[in-house]
């Protein structure tokens, strides 16, 4: 916590220093020491202040000699840890590829698979949050993520009052959220990659997008589900301003944004990909635009700017 608190000093000429004497206990603490957790509980809340502190190194070139093994390191919490600190992980994922080309492209393709295994696995994350009673229960017991106080006496595993379950990476719309804009990025940076990822990534983008999902949600339920469809709009229309679009808009409608974001880019760059599941695509987006929950103005009205950009972009890309 101390440490966290004192990153003043990696914007002093003593950052080397303190990648020479942290970085090598960082890497140990999250893959030697932890384990990824379920629950908050003391082991998540250091792991997590671990992932915080990489996450607010800067990109200078003080860092390159250290980018390859934070990379992995960060690709690594990503596939294998819970959201929380998979969410960190994707940023420093996304700022390493960004900042470091073409040092870090041997990690790119690692991360484009993790992104079609969560969209193969979207269809299992949908029943993992409305079909299983044990996670809706435990879901509607949790509390929001809660900051947990290391000086308590409580020995071991320190529980948050009223449950902190914590989804796995794979089983987040929350990841599935992040993920294309870092796709559209990668893609524009890697143009070869778009012919050997496309035809396995796209179908199940249009699968996903295409789910209903629950017709009655429960009042604990409402927070994934608006994940779910934030998350499947998502990977559609790039064309469209993302801020725009995504301001106040909870987090489980961002899916739906996403997706929708995603494949309006590849109506734009290349429609000979998106041609074949032209008719799935609108019948798609006339489902989110139904299926918005109708007490949220604000995503109703940018759901339905979302659409008519969507079918403008698809009518002239296909004609």
């Amino acid at each position: 916590m101390e440490v966290r608190d004192s990153l003043e000093m990696t914007h002093t000429p003593d950052y080397l220093n303190f990648l020479r004497c942290y970085f090598r206990a960082f890497s140990a603490i999250l893959t030697n020491y932890t384990t990824p957790q379920a629950t908050e509980n003391a082991e998540h809340k250091l792991r997590n202040v671990v992932i915080e502190i990489l996450n607010r190194l800067p990109h200078s070139e003080v860092l390159r000699p250290f980018v390859q093994d934070l990379l992995k390191l960060s690709l690594r919490v990503l596939t294998q840890d819970n959201e929380d600190n998979a969410l960190l992980a994707i940023r420093i994922v996304f700022d390493l590829l960004r900042n470091f080309r073409p040092t870090v492209e041997a990690e790119v393709q690692p991360f484009i698979d993790f992104v079609v295994v969560i969209y193969r696995n979207f269809p299992d994350t949908l029943a993992y949050f409305f079909d299983n009673p044990n996670t809706s229960a435990s879901m509607a017991a949790s509390m929001p993520m809660q900051h947990l106080d290391p000086t308590s006496d409580a020995p071991g595993m320190m529980q948050v009052p009223g449950g902190g379950q914590l989804n796995p990476s794979t089983r987040s719309f929350k990841i599935v959220t992040e993920s294309p804009l870092v796709v559209m990025f990668l893609f524009q940076l890697y143009a070869k990659l778009v012919q050997t990822n496309i035809p396995q990534l796209l179908p199940l983008m249009v699968k996903a997008i295409a789910i209903k999902g629950p017709d009655k949600v429960p009042p604990h339920l409402k927070t994934p589900f608006n994940d779910l469809k934030g998350a499947q709009v998502k990977v559609g229309s790039a064309s469209v301003d993302f801020g725009y679009l995504l301001c106040g808009i909870p987090d489980g409608l961002l899916f739906l944004l996403q997706t929708l974001s995603f494949l309006t880019y590849l109506l734009k760059s290349n429609a000979e990909y998106i041609k074949s599941f032209e008719e799935s695509i609108c019948k798609s987006i006339v489902n989110l635009l139904v299926t918005c929950p109708p007490d949220s103005v604000s995503i109703r009205k940018a759901r339905f700017d979302l659409g008519l950009s969507q079918i403008h972009v698809t009518i002239c890309a296909l004609r």
